[in-house]
């Protein structure tokens, strides 16, 4: 049977906790899903929130009510679980999810019960989309070795389970998040070899300079991590790329070169740094599987992706389905902070309750919401991904890690016929492992060509998002 609730925010990053709260605040009753041990999303994990600002509407003060609500009952939190389909129940919509089970030896589930008594039904009238986003990795050679890997995963690792992916690392890619992530390697004890930036960022922040300082609140945590690097003297490389990792059985070092603007390297610039973990990232790509399921509007955000399109009151174009944060495009916490409390007011007012914000407070969080994307925007034309890395790519490199596709039969696909994402995945088989495409799909993208809309969504929706047990969707039917 369907539990129900007047709201449901799947997500417990910034913008799920900011939504949650000024929703229950308003009286409804509201149910909070994640797949975290606690809420507060990558940015938040492992923080000390009595360090942070505590007042009016900043997070800590909103992390800070929300323990409240969930002590009051005001909020049923879910952690650990995950919600694997949305779907339209009559005039409701459903969220289908599937919790962490009952925990054996090795933290594996235990009993007979093992895959149906972690599975629940809710319905709620309005649903708040606050999924985040993953890493956009792009592949070279060499980059399946043993210890390569993700920034986000990086910051797992090392704000999570408190270890470092390696001794001596080089942090790669661009953007301003590999600033972050050697931070935190070098706050947790590990040696940043080189933070390693394809763009140019003093040229492009000069040019984005309007754009940019709407976000000077950001500077404190920009001069922290640039402070980091200059007292553990770490060199930053800009213009210069990984173009690959060295090593037979793991990594043990990588080949740098010097590039153009559009990524191209340069004969005779290569260098060859030594390492035992690299960390790529090349931004992020936004969590569309759910809102893929019930047809979301789809639209480009500032750095290319797909993302979610919503109004001005976060709403996307299905009836009771709003989204805030990275799901509507790359923005940073701040702006999915301040899109949640939209979210929040907005899934109120869908509920008939009077918003918690008062109108003169939600006017201001509007302002903040279109502050926040002007720096996203500005931030996104510093540190674009340019092209030349689709033109340097070997044919034998990996594209899709879990079904070992090379880019050579992605590009097959294409002489084929493939004019879309969904027909090369369905010849050449890149995205149809494990991660379903979370690795590879801006990848594939890139190197066949792709950039029409249509194309690029038909390759987020599949009926169930994340992988679940045979076992768990056979005893939801049974008991449903």
């Amino acid at each position: 049977m369907a539990r129900d609730c007047d709201v449901a925010v799947i997500g417990a990053g910034a913008a799920g906790v900011a939504a949650s709260v000024v929703a229950a605040r308003s009286g409804c009753r509201v149910t909070l899903i994640d797949v975290g041990d606690r809420p507060g999303g990558q940015y938040y994990r492992g923080a000390d929130l009595s360090s942070l600002p505590s007042a009016g509407l900043d997070y800590a003060a909103l992390a800070s009510d929300l323990d409240r609500l969930v002590a009051a009952n005001a909020v049923d939190y879910r952690p650990r679980t995950t919600a694997y389909a949305l779907e339209r129940a009559g005039q409701r919509l459903r969220v289908r999810t599937r919790g962490e089970a009952r925990q054996g030896r090795l933290g594996r589930p235990a009993g007979p019960d093992r895959h149906r008594a972690d599975v629940d039904v809710i319905d709620a009238g309005t649903v708040v989309l606050a999924t985040g986003a993953f890493d956009r990795p792009l592949p070279f050679p060499g980059w399946t070795l043993p210890g390569v890997m993700t920034g986000g995963g990086a910051q797992s690792l090392v704000k999570g389970q408190h270890v470092l992916p390696g001794r001596r690392v080089v942090v790669a890619g661009t953007g301003p998040f590999l600033l972050a992530v050697a931070a935190t390697l070098l706050e947790h004890g590990a040696e940043v070899a080189a933070v390693v930036e394809a763009n140019d960022p003093v040229v492009g922040s000069v040019r984005q300079l309007r754009g940019l300082t709407s976000g000077l609140g950001k500077a404190g945590d920009l001069g922290r991590f640039i402070a980091a690097l200059a007292r553990h003297r770490v060199p930053y490389l800009r213009r210069h790329r990984v173009v690959e990792a060295l090593g037979d059985d793991r990594v043990t070092g990588v080949r740098l070169a010097r590039v153009d603007a559009d990524w191209h390297p340069i004969p005779g610039t290569e260098r060859v740094i030594e390492c035992d973990a690299v960390s790529v990232g090349f931004g992020f790509v936004a969590q569309l599987d759910l809102a893929a399921q019930l047809g979301a509007r789809t639209i480009r955000g500032a750095d290319g992706g797909l993302a979610v399109e919503v109004d001005d009151d976060q709403a996307t174009s299905v009836p009771g389905l709003l989204a805030a944060g990275e799901t509507t495009g790359i923005g940073g916490v701040e702006a999915a902070r301040v899109e949640g409390l939209v979210a929040g007011a907005t899934a109120a007012v869908m509920s008939d309750r009077a918003s918690a914000l008062t109108p003169a407070a939600l006017e201001r969080v509007r302002r903040e919401v279109a502050r926040w994307r002007r720096f996203a925007a500005g931030l996104h034309a510093t540190f674009p991904v340019r092209d030349g890395w689709v033109d340097s790519v070997r044919e034998d490199t990996l594209v899709c890690r879990c079904e070992e596709v090379p880019v050579s039969r992605v590009r097959e696909s294409v002489a084929l016929g493939a004019r879309d994402a969904r027909t090369v995945k369905l010849l050449s088989r890149a995205g149809m492992g494990w991660c379903q495409g979370r690795m590879c799909a801006a990848a594939v993208d890139g190197i066949c060509g792709f950039d029409d809309i249509a194309s690029l969504r038909g390759a987020s929706y599949r009926p169930v998002a994340v992988p679940v047990p045979l076992g768990a969707l056979a005893s939801e039917q049974v008991e449903g």
